[in-house]
């Protein structure tokens, strides 16, 4: 007999060569072994005949190999085809002809004389009736025909190297080797009937088909039941955490909402009203806020910080992009700093507090006249730069030349570099200190240094060159990163060579290990660097290590602002009475992903708002909702999300749903057509520009590729010009300098421009209630969530609008698809009409959900089998939450169990 959670390597007839794909397939245990539930199980007791005409419905046949060919066309290309015959033919019955293209392997395992059973969709290719790339197995008369032939058989995923015969074969062993005491039944006995084990060997191997029915329905209700008991869980623990009531009376709200120009839908009264009963409770608010393009989520998010801001606490706002976060917090500072609100930006590469955001660093004269200092935007792309000069709002005047450069440098360009040590010397404790040192002292002076680590043998650190000099003209040249690092080595080497009373050289040529390009960039390596002596085994996991350095480190050290003090001490010190964080503290902290860590510091979090949720891991969510005391969240989606997804996704939330539109917006009218169109659509759109209004043009690529036929913006944009003659057209794309990109949509919004050539960087945050016309080329290389989401960039103004969706494709799915936004501009139906056609995996993803995956279960098909597993575990945890019964403590290792697979999920 063999063990439920025995390794596979430990079984002697398993084959070791299989043990490989085994791994491959996620399968490592006997537990693995039977949960690999099949896909899908054909009936193999009777076949149908031959048939005469195609179908759209996969049938499964079997017959005998009477024919082979191999025929080659277009040079290297090659069919193989293999000629079926029934098994008992009469004088209508017509052979089938199957066919494989440029599968070379085929043909060597289908043979004259063999029998075959083939699963696929019959076509009429001529007087023919073909099956292109079938599913085939190949039936062998020998003691193991039992399992594969004359019965119900299952279909499993499978892998290279590992032939449905074979895996097939190996369940049915373990099957009949298991010890049946180890199967124990998961759910109630009142959810579900029978045993566990009895299922699993039905759903494997069934003797009819309401046998697997039934089995089906036991393990989809057992794993509904794992999962609602981790949702139950979740909800109880977050109920019992200590946390304050975070809600003032109102009057800081009265005077925003007085002051907006226009009034709030019902909707949005509503959620406010349900939003500020939660944060008036002294159990924590756990709230999803689901609201579509354009329905006003912010004013909403707004609305719960000012109350959190009244009683005395500070509020968090957390988005997926550095480019939203922006978005966010000039929308925030043009909107409470009327209300004499303070607020701050954090993001990895930028920190601002209540500053307009910049373009371009000024000359030396201009910065004379401007005092104070904030963070500029650089001239390159990538990532911001960080806290160095005052900024203008034009190019004139910047401060830097791009011909001084080496040819590999830009502007606020934000370089990794490591350094290694000759030889592979080993620094000592005391001469780690000298080059920690020796990156130190020209912080702030030549560079800023992000964040630094010495190891025994090299030395990793993040750098932003800062300007060396300007000539008379006002223009700058920046530190060179050579003079900047033989600056560094000079000044640790001569140091370490006394210490350690050797000669020679210390250190190797330097390697640049990335030109940070992105916040993302920015975060992974920065991470890398601080994990660097725990994850290479330099150091023990709770053992600390002094030479690695951040900013946050040297702040500490001087003391300069009370929010920047450990993030234990602000949080104990956080009182009931609110009104805690000093005077310099922001009130309202806008960011990405730097807000989860220490470097952002908080004096007294009371609210944490997390947009665009979807796109945020739960462990990433959770640095910051996990605090203590707990602080109220708040997470929005303008990704309308099916309910059943809302049961299981997020089911330890309450939600809230905006299912009304602001009463300003226009008709949107969507329209498919074909590429040949455009002549068509062309002139139309020259109507539109001639009656005042302003519209985008929408691609899925910057550059052609040889790879795809898909149209780019970049080659696209000359003709765009030509076309829309004498109206002004400008290009606008993610690999376009952060503040040219400013200016662009600022150029936009003032009406200057009449046509933006775009990419998908426009999918969120732009609002010009002006444009009215959206054009996109190649829409079949969008998803349908995405297509909506840029939709909703029009629309937003007065006028009826128009979506017009161009493609060459013209299969039923990409028409499907289309037309789902021809016939709606509800979100929450074009959600419904994406999870139909890409499932909820493909939908929301495991790390978004943390939950564990779903390994039989349909969340669509299924769903009401959730809601009986939900009703149970609600109930359950209502009449015992901490599972004390005896009946009920079983569950407690089902809970845990759930969790360890939860977040060796989570990204």
């Amino acid at each position: 007999m063999i063990g439920i959670s025995q390794s596979l390597e430990d079984i002697a007839w398993i084959p070791r060569p299989r043990l490989l794909a085994l791994r491959r397939l996620g399968i490592g245990t006997v537990e693995d072994l039977l949960t690999h539930f099949p896909r899908r199980h054909e009936d193999r007791t009777e076949f149908p005949h031959f048939p005469r005409e195609e179908s759209d419905v996969p049938i499964c046949l079997c017959g005998e190999v009477i024919k082979t060919s191999l025929r080659r066309f277009g040079g290297w290309k090659k069919i193989f085809e293999a000629t079926l015959q029934e098994s008992q033919p009469n004088a209508l019955s017509e052979p089938l002809v199957c066919r494989w293209f440029n599968l070379h392997y085929v043909q060597k395992m289908i043979a004259t004389g063999q029998r075959l059973v083939v699963f696929g969709r019959p076509r009429l290719r001529g007087k023919r009736i073909c099956m292109d790339h079938p599913e085939f197995e190949v039936i062998e008369n020998d003691k193991e025909i039992s399992i594969h032939f004359r019965r119900i058989t299952p279909i499993y995923p499978a892998t290279e190297g590992l032939s449905q015969r074979v895996l097939r074969s190996i369940i049915y062993r373990a099957l009949n080797e298991i010890s049946g005491a180890v199967l124990e039944t998961i759910a109630p006995r009142g959810l579900v009937h029978g045993t566990r084990r009895d299922a699993i060997r039905a759903i494997h191997f069934p003797e009819s088909w309401e046998a697997r029915d039934t089995a089906r329905e036991h393990l989809v209700l057992s794993e509904f039941f794992a999962m609602q008991m981790l949702i139950a869980s979740r909800r109880f623990d977050a109920s019992i955490r200590v946390g304050y009531a975070h809600c003032g009376n109102g009057a800081l709200l009265d005077k925003f909402l007085k002051a907006l120009p226009f009034e709030l839908t019902s909707a949005q009264s509503k959620v406010i009203t349900e939003i500020r009963r939660d944060l008036a409770a002294r159990q924590p608010m756990n709230r999803l806020l689901q609201g579509d393009v354009g329905s006003g989520k912010t004013v909403v998010a707004i609305a719960a910080m000012l109350l959190a801001i009244e009683a005395g606490y500070q509020a968090a706002f957390m988005a997926p992009t550095q480019i939203l976060a922006e978005q966010h917090y000039d929308v925030l500072r043009r909107w409470l700093e009327p209300l004499g609100l303070c607020i701050a930006l954090r993001t990895a590469a930028r920190q601002e507090d209540n500053a307009p955001l910049p373009l371009f660093v000024l000359s030396k004269t201009q910065r004379a006249k401007i005092p104070g200092s904030t963070r500029v935007s650089r001239v390159g792309d990538g990532v911001a730069p960080s806290r160095t000069f005052p900024e203008t709002q034009s190019g004139e005047g910047a401060a830097y030349s791009r011909r001084r450069l080496p040819h590999f440098e830009k502007p606020w360009a934000i370089y990794a570099v490591k350094i290694s040590t000759k030889s592979r010397r080993c620094l000592s404790p005391i001469t780690r200190t000298i080059v920690l040192d020796a990156l130190r002292h020209f912080h702030n002076k030549r560079y800023e240094l992000f964040a630094a680590c010495v190891m025994p043998d090299h030395v990793h650190f993040v750098i932003q060159p800062w300007p060396k000099e300007s000539d008379d003209a006002g223009n700058a040249t920046f530190w060179p990163l050579s003079e900047l690092i033989h600056s560094i080595k000079s000044f640790s080497a001569h140091e370490i060579n006394e210490i350690d009373k050797k000669k020679g050289a210390v250190w190797e040529r330097e390697r640049f290990d990335r030109y940070v390009r992105s916040d993302r960039d920015l975060q992974e390596k920065f991470h890398y660097i601080l994990r660097n002596p725990w994850d290479s085994g330099v150091a023990q996991q709770n053992e600390d290590y002094p030479w690695v350095w951040t900013q946050d480190d040297e702040r500490r050290e001087e003391s300069l602002f009370r929010g920047d003090a450990e993030i234990s001490t602000r949080d104990a010190s956080a009182t009931q009475s609110g009104a805690s964080f000093g005077t310099n503290d922001p009130q309202i902290v806008v960011g990405t992903h730097a807000l989860l860590y220490e470097n952002v510091s908080f004096s007294n979090l009371g609210l944490v708002v997390i947009d665009e949720q979807h796109k945020f891991g739960v462990a990433q969510r959770a640095r910051l909702t996990t605090r203590e005391p707990a602080p109220d969240v708040l997470v929005m989606t303008a990704t309308p999300i099916p309910r059943t997804l809302t049961m299981t996704i997020y089911g330890d939330l309450d939600v809230s749903v905006i299912d009304e539109m602001p009463r300003n917006r226009g008709k949107i009218i969507t329209a498919v057509h074909e590429t040949s169109k455009l002549g068509e659509v062309l002139s139309f759109l020259r109507a539109q520009l001639e009656a005042g209004r302003q519209l985008y043009v929408i691609y899925p690529l910057i550059d052609e590729t040889e790879k795809l036929d898909v149209k780019a913006a970049s080659v696209e944009y000359e003709l765009w010009r030509e076309r829309l003659h004498p109206y002004r057209c400008e290009l606008l794309h993610g690999r376009i300098p952060a503040p040219e990109k400013q200016e662009i949509m600022e150029r936009f919004r003032r009406g200057e421009t009449n046509a933006l050539i775009s990419t998908t960087v426009i999918e969120v945050g732009v609002d010009v209630p002006n444009a009215t016309v959206m054009l996109v080329e190649n829409a079949e290389r969008f998803g349908l969530a995405q297509l909506h989401q840029l939709r909703g960039r029009i629309g937003r103004g007065g006028h009826k609008s128009y979506c017009i969706l161009l493609t060459s494709d013209t299969s039923k799915e990409t028409s499907g698809k289309l037309t789902v936004l021809e016939k709606t501009s509800n979100g929450f139906e074009v959600a419904e009409a994406d999870w139909d056609l890409r499932g909820p995996g493909d939908l929301l993803g495991t790390a978004q959900s943390g939950l564990p995956v779903l390994k039989i279960g349909d969340l669509k098909t299924d769903a009401h089998l959730m809601r009986r597993a939900r009703a149970t575990a609600v109930s359950i945890f209502a009449a015992d939450p901490r599972l004390e019964l005896p009946e009920n403590q079983r569950f407690r290792r089902l809970i845990v169990e759930q969790q360890g697979r939860t977040f060796s999920n989570v990204s």
